[in-house]
């Protein structure tokens, strides 16, 4: 999966240093505006478009009416992380991606490298919380989607899907139902 190769506008709104500093290596190839609240914003900010938006709320300045101040602002096509300080904190581990490896082309990020490291943050959830059978419910969690994808890459057709994920087609059958994944066949013309 190759990144993006037009820059993400990010706005960060915080008046904590640490905060915006995080949030900065969080969308570290973005073009980044921060700002301690709305009224310290450069004016050429109002006019451009912000991918993502990261607002820190207080008492005197609830995220919904900081948000309400930037014009034009469509929640559909922007990541918009509110909170207070700690919440925007712990929010930006979450957000954290593995620093994208070169292949000498160009930069990609890689598979294997990505869930490396979202594993090791579920891992060291649960074992804080003490679970137990890990494997089987980390592989359900990936499996689902898996499917779901499979499936909607070949608009529901389970054949084409089962062929795509190297199953058997009554094997995908039997992990639909028993992960209630709804099926949805695409009409053909």
């Amino acid at each position: 999966m190759s990144l993006r190769s037009s820059p993400v506008n990010v706005l960060i709104l915080s008046g904590d240093p640490e905060i915006q500093d995080q949030y900065k290596d969080v969308f570290r190839d973005a073009n980044i505006t921060s700002a301690k609240d709305v009224s310290t914003l450069p004016k050429e900010a109002y006019k451009r478009t912000f991918d993502a938006i990261v607002v820190e709320s207080t008492r005197q300045a609830p995220s919904g009416e900081i948000l309400k101040q930037l014009h034009g602002i469509d929640p559909a096509r922007t990541l918009i992380v509110t909170g207070s300080r700690p919440v925007l904190k712990r929010t930006s581990s979450l957000l954290q991606m593995p620093k994208p490896q070169s292949n000498g082309v160009g930069q990609v990020l890689c598979l294997e490298t990505f869930l490396e490291h979202k594993v090791e943050d579920f891992v060291k959830g649960m074992r804080n919380g003490s679970a137990r059978n890990l494997h089987p419910m980390l592989i359900s969690a990936v499996e689902r989607p898996l499917i779901t994808l499979a499936l909607k890459e070949t608009k529901g057709n389970q054949i084409q899907a089962a062929e795509l994920l190297g199953l058997n087609r009554n094997t995908l059958r039997r992990k639909i139902q028993d992960l209630h994944i709804p099926v949805k066949r695409a009409r053909t013309h």
